[in-house]
């Protein structure tokens, strides 16, 4: 007799197949890498050459002391000082949590062709802070990976410590280690930044500095080989000389020439700073890797020597306005290795005059000076002849006069009416005449003519003077077309009697002038008002009747203007203009029912009184008034009178101007400590042990389950 399977049975079987497949499955995924680990790329070869791009990058984590950080400085500066004079460049980058650091500026590649130059990145070196301390963490990752695309030939990375950080720590989910402990992402990450600098050909050489460092950390991100791909000192006070051979290996044995150019030859140049000279052919007998080679940018160019470096030779291939110039009797100043060497001088170069050890590295300066040119030029009559006594102003290329007098200091041609100025520097120069000989019209004429290393010697046209057959009279006739001459006063009947008339009034252009009986009274007129302007000035019956407003006006000179600033506002206070009229000059248009009283009142007594009045500013003052029939409200809004102060408002409050009053980290911050990045779990590592232990219990969980099915069964049979 066959048994029916009970139901728990089967339940507990599937259950503990599910148990077995989700443990297997879960325990797979944890045991799998979240990704690779990065693969070192193989270290690039440095160029046979003087002259590399190289970058230096400073570890300034919390691990190193002040002092370490200064010899850390004065190793980079030994680099520039022992490249000076070649063809080569330096930038200096520094890192700690984050690269760029965040306190310094990166120090971009420049060249140390000359002494200024070093000099001048030698400052920027001395000027490196240390950081904060919650940010003195160890960023290889980005102290490596901030050099991308920089496209330098050699990297030399500065270390004392082990990576604690990557990326910009506080700035990615999952990423908020600012220094605290190594991680194995720290490792690889810097790795990726070292290859990518490697895959553009640049060779990273790692320093390590002091006895913890980690030398397999230090190969992964540069090579294998100690003595080429990474060095290990000591301590920080060794980095200075080891920084030093590094950077100068490709420089041993050779000879560097730097070309410069000083503009400042010749009075009146515009800029006497020397610059390298680029383009400039410069040849070596005793070169190795070619005998003639071009300036670059910064005027400089490198031979290899043969050994051993004895009359060591070069010259220069002249270019045309150019001359080489003494240096201390001298065509060239050389050093070997810092120490100056003597040499003496062949055509357009020099020669060395003692040996040299056959690994030096030699630097000469060449400098070549712009000769200076000249200008010439004639003052002559419209027949052509010379005419003595003329006196010029020239302007040189720097913006700076000079007077050149016919046979004067500057003029080097003796002879009457011929000009010649010598020792100018190159640039534009502009004449003009100042002065014009006896009996002649001075010229305004200008002309420039410009200096060049090709056109040295110039030649202004001559400069032709016109007889003065005046006789000393204005030729132009200038004087007798002014029209505020004294002349005007002499036709003027008028003229003495009005004391206070403006010098521009010309009272006899009026003919009704001496009609209106307050013509010559108004002794307070603006010396800006025109009285000829009126034409209505005689023709107004309310010229001499209007008695109120004149006599008013020279008593209290407008009462209401001592009250309102703008003088106009009474106006808008009377909407018929009326009850004001004998008080305020500034209202009579609108007390005029006409409209006509504005330009029978004399303007000139209004402008006086009225500080606000612009009438003599505005020349169609009284006619306006006089020719519209609307002036009774013109008068209130908008009169000349008042447009100074634009004011509208009846209660007078108008100002005199016309304006109305009506990322997370570890609070131990930067520290190197952690564990060696060797010994490390891979990431998941957690993940599987927790889901091999859910595992366990699910198989456990469906054998009971077959257990207990099992006991049923049997107390049933």
């Amino acid at each position: 007799m066959s048994l029916k399977r009970p139901p728990m049975t089967r339940h507990g079987a599937a259950i503990l197949a599910s148990s077995v497949l989700a443990s297997f499955a879960f325990l797979g995924a944890s045991v799998a890498p979240a990704q690779a680990a990065a693969e070192p790329l193989p270290n690039p070869s440095l160029a046979d050459k003087c002259g590399l791009d190289i970058g230096v990058v400073l570890d300034l984590s919390n691990s190193l002391s002040d002092r370490d950080v200064d010899d850390s400085k004065s190793a980079v500066k030994s680099v520039a000082s022992g490249l000076s004079g070649t063809p080569s460049r330096v930038s200096v980058n520094s890192f700690a949590t984050f690269g760029p650091d965040g306190t310094n500026e990166p120090i971009n590649s420049a060249s140390v062709a000359t002494s200024d130059s070093v000099d001048e990145l030698n400052k920027q070196i001395d000027a490196l802070r240390r950081v904060p301390q919650n940010s003195g963490g160890t960023n290889w990752d980005r102290g490596l990976g901030q050099l991308g695309g920089t496209n330098h030939d050699l990297v030399l990375f500065v270390t004392d410590g082990k990576p604690t950080a990557y990326g910009v720590p506080g700035s990615e989910r999952g990423n908020t280690d600012r220094g605290t402990r190594t991680d194995q992402i720290d490792i690889d990450k810097a790795i990726e930044s070292a290859n990518a600098l490697k895959s553009q050909g640049t060779k990273v050489v790692g320093l390590g500095v002091g006895s913890e460092i980690n030398e397999g950390n230090i190969k992964l991100v540069s090579g294998q080989t100690a003595g080429d791909d990474y060095y290990v000192v000591s301590d920080y006070s060794e980095l200075a000389e080891q920084l030093r051979e590094i950077a100068t290996k490709s420089c041993r044995g050779t000879l560097n020439v730097t070309k410069l150019i000083d503009p400042g030859s010749g009075k009146h140049a515009k800029n006497t700073a020397k610059h390298p000279g680029e383009g400039w052919t410069i040849s070596s007998p005793d070169s190795v890797d070619g005998v003639e080679k071009t300036t670059d940018a910064a005027g400089t160019v490198s031979f290899k020597l043969q050994t051993p470096a004895e009359g060591v030779q070069a010259s220069e291939k002249q270019q045309e306005g150019y001359r080489l110039q003494q240096q201390s009797g001298s065509n060239a100043l050389c050093t070997a290795d810092g120490r100056k060497v003597g040499t003496r001088n062949i055509a357009d170069g020099f020669e060395l005059t003692e040996s040299v050890d056959t690994d030096a590295i030699i630097t000469c300066r060449l400098v070549n000076e712009q000769i200076p040119g000249g200008l010439s030029w004639k003052k002559v009559d419209e027949d052509g002849d010379a005419l003595a006594g003329a006196e010029f102003t020239l302007t040189g290329p720097d913006g700076e006069d000079f007077v050149v007098a016919d046979n004067g200091e500057l003029d080097a041609d003796e002879a009457a009416g011929q000009f010649e100025v010598t020792d100018l520097a190159w640039g534009d120069y502009t004449i003009t005449e100042t002065n014009a000989p006896d009996g002649y019209v001075l010229t305004d004429e200008t002309q420039t003519v410009t200096i060049t290393g090709e056109k040295r010697d110039m030649e202004f046209s001559d400069i032709v003077n016109k007889k003065d057959v005046e006789g000393g009279a204005d030729p132009e006739g200038e004087a007798s077309a002014d029209p505020s001459s004294d002349a005007d006063a002499s036709t003027d009947p008028d003229a003495d009697a009005d004391l206070n008339a403006s010098p521009d009034a010309d009272a006899s252009s009026d003919p009704g002038a001496s009609t209106d009986p307050d013509a010559d009274a108004d002794l307070n007129a603006s010396p800006d008002a025109d009285a000829s302007t009126d034409p209505d000035t005689s023709s107004d019956p309310d010229t001499s009747s209007d008695v109120n407003a004149e006599s008013e006006a020279s008593k209290d000179s407008d009462a209401e203007a001592s009250t309102d600033p703008d003088g106009g506002d009474d106006a808008s206070t009377d909407p018929d203009g009326k009850d004001e009229g004998s008080m305020d000059i500034d209202v009579d248009a609108a007390a005029d029912s006409d409209g006509q009283d504005t330009a029978a009142t004399d303007a000139d007594a209004k402008a006086s009184t009225d500080p606000g009045a612009d009438a003599a500013t505005d020349p169609s003052a009284d006619d306006s008034a006089a020719a519209d029939p609307e002036a009774d409200d013109s008068a209130a809004t908008n009169s000349n009178a008042d447009s100074a102060g634009s004011s509208t408002s009846k209660s007078g409050s108008t100002s005199a101007d016309g304006s109305a009053t009506d990322s997370g980290g570890s609070p131990s911050g930067g520290t190197d400590s952690g564990s060696d990045g060797s010994h490390l779990p891979r990431t998941g590592a957690a993940g599987a042990m927790t889901f091999g232990l859910l595992g366990v219990l699910l198989v456990g969980g469906g054998i009971a389950a077959i257990l207990v099915s099992r006991r049923r069964k049997t107390d049933m049979l």
